[in-house]
């Protein structure tokens, strides 16, 4: 099998101008938030033109939908780590609702998340944003069936149907304005134990 090339130089000039394009348009969704943040603002706090911003990113939307490309693999690696060896359904449930949670807090905004989770619906005909694409919907599908064969959660229910259940639960809670990550825990928790008792093998 052939060795994958290593980056060229201009790989890594791609890289860090798309870097530098990313972290400067964050800054300017927390500063002025995404409906007031410009192209032009952006490519400002970037030194970069316009044409470069584009280049890397179609819309403001990309970048959103880049960061939560990166939750979503952030989730799906301690979901991994996490949830391998969970001793009941309410266990599991609990322990994914928490991480669910911390990954999205340290986006380190609230509103910005509510951004993020709207771009998801702004762009929701985009195939690679369905449960069996992303990282998180991957990994959560791969890892429910993992505890049914284990005897933890009940057989017979569908695993991606069931992931998908529980990521629109979560983006209901976090795309909402009148939620808090505070004020969603106890909502969350409720939800997870009416859940957990039909899940329980």
């Amino acid at each position: 099998m052939p060795r994958p090339k290593p980056p060229t130089s201009r790989d890594q000039q791609r890289e860090d101008t798309f870097n530098r394009v990313y972290e400067a348009a964050l800054s300017e969704f927390r500063r002025v938030g995404v409906e007031k943040a410009t192209v032009s603002g952006i490519c400002a706090r970037a030194g970069v033109a316009k044409g470069t911003f584009f280049f890397h990113f179609p819309t403001k939307d990309h970048v959103l939908l880049a960061r939560q490309q990166q939750i979503s693999e952030a989730m799906a690696r301690r979901i991994t780590a996490e949830l391998a060896d969970v001793p009941d359904a309410r266990a599991f449930l609990r322990r994914l609702t928490a991480i669910v949670l911390e990954e999205h807090q340290a986006v380190g905004d609230l509103e910005l998340v509510r951004q993020i989770n709207l771009a998801i619906v702004r762009q929701s005909g985009v195939p690679q944003l369905g449960v069996r694409q992303t990282a998180f919907g991957v990994c959560l599908a791969r890892q429910i069936r993992n505890l049914q064969k284990a005897g933890i959660i009940r057989k017979g229910v569908d695993a991606a149907r069931l992931a998908d259940c529980l990521r629109l639960s979560f983006f209901g809670f976090l795309a909402s304005p009148q939620s808090s990550f505070e004020t969603s825990r106890p909502q969350l928790a409720l939800l997870t134990e009416l859940l957990a008792e039909s899940l329980l093998a």
